[in-house]
């Protein structure tokens, strides 16, 4: 071998070796970051505080609870399904963290959904006919039927998350939402950057992601504690291996662009015993309520009747 290519393979080792180091260092303070910040959700204090709950239509009506999804507030969702009140006594839970409050914090779902089944239990005995959530809202409905403390005749639950993306999810989506949250507030313009593989997962457009934070998550303030306690609560749900639902009617609901939550059905179908799954084809994550509200409309009657 010549010299020059005994150099040459030196200097390719050399950048190989470096590039190497580098890559393993960056990950190394990457998972030190993800472990700083799992601690500290765990150990995060939560203060005892009442919960925003509204109603609309008439108690005589069926009940409804229409459960929001992450960094949205019970107010969004009621703007989209207000109309539903004309036939249903509706019931629209704000999470802790989520309503406008810095001073309250997102708990867990255990704690949020106790919070939900005390009101149901004061206000109806614990038991209502229909539940209605969208994404986190949906995964949150799923978990109070788990739990067993109210008893639901029919549910849909939209764009469920349940298939466990881990600490890493929950770190990088409350993280660098909260930066770009910060930059819509101030009116300054931001890209999505490695945050665009939630977009591929969600089933929606870069732009839709964006005008989703500028015009959703900008309204109600929330902190980075609270998007951090949400998203890790959201993201690291796993259901109860050994807990079925038997007793409740389940409407499994997603676009056909939402992969997670195709996965997420394949998963929490092995625990319902009666279900039924209605894939919306071409659709992304929450279009069937934000971008088909007659469809929707039309589809939300036709279970709950």
């Amino acid at each position: 071998m010549s010299a020059k290519k005994t150099k040459a393979k030196k200097i390719l080792f050399g950048i190989a070796g470096t590039i190497l180091l580098v890559l393993i260092l960056t990950v190394g303070i990457f998972a030190i970051k993800v472990s700083g910040f799992e601690k500290r959700v765990n150990n995060f204090e939560i203060k005892e505080a009442d919960m925003v709950i509204d109603t609309y239509g008439s108690p005589d009506n069926p009940a409804l609870l229409l459960m929001h999804g992450m960094y949205m507030d019970g107010k969004m969702l009621a703007e989209y399904c207000m109309e539903l009140s004309d036939d249903y006594y509706l019931i629209i839970p704000t999470y802790h963290g989520m309503e406008g409050n810095q001073e309250i914090v997102f708990g867990s779902f255990d704690t949020e959904c106790r919070y939900i089944e005390d009101y149901l239990i004061s206000e109806t005995g614990g038991h209502i006919e229909y539940a209605y959530g969208l994404s986190m809202g949906a995964t949150m409905i799923y978990h109070m039927l788990e739990r067993g403390n109210i008893s639901v005749d029919k549910v849909i639950l939209d764009g469920i998350y349940a298939a466990d993306q881990g600490p890493m999810a929950a770190y990088m989506t409350s993280t660098y939402y909260y930066d770009f949250h910060e930059k819509a507030l101030s009116g300054e313009d931001f890209d999505l950057g490695i945050m665009k593989v939630s977009c591929k997962l969600m089933g929606i457009t870069e732009q839709e992601a964006k005008d989703m934070i500028i015009n959703d998550m900008t309204k109600n303030h929330m902190t980075l504690e609270n998007m951090s306690l949400a998203a890790y609560a959201n993201y690291t749900y796993v259901p109860a291996p050994d807990v079925f639902i038997k007793d409740t009617q389940v409407e499994l609901w997603c676009g056909s662009n939402e992969p997670f939550a195709l996965k997420s059905h394949g998963i929490v179908k092995e625990h319902i015993e009666n279900y039924n799954e209605t894939i919306f084809e071409g659709y992304g994550h929450g279009e069937l309520l934000s971008k088909h509200r007659d469809i929707f409309m039309e589809k939300v009657r036709e279970v709950f009747r």
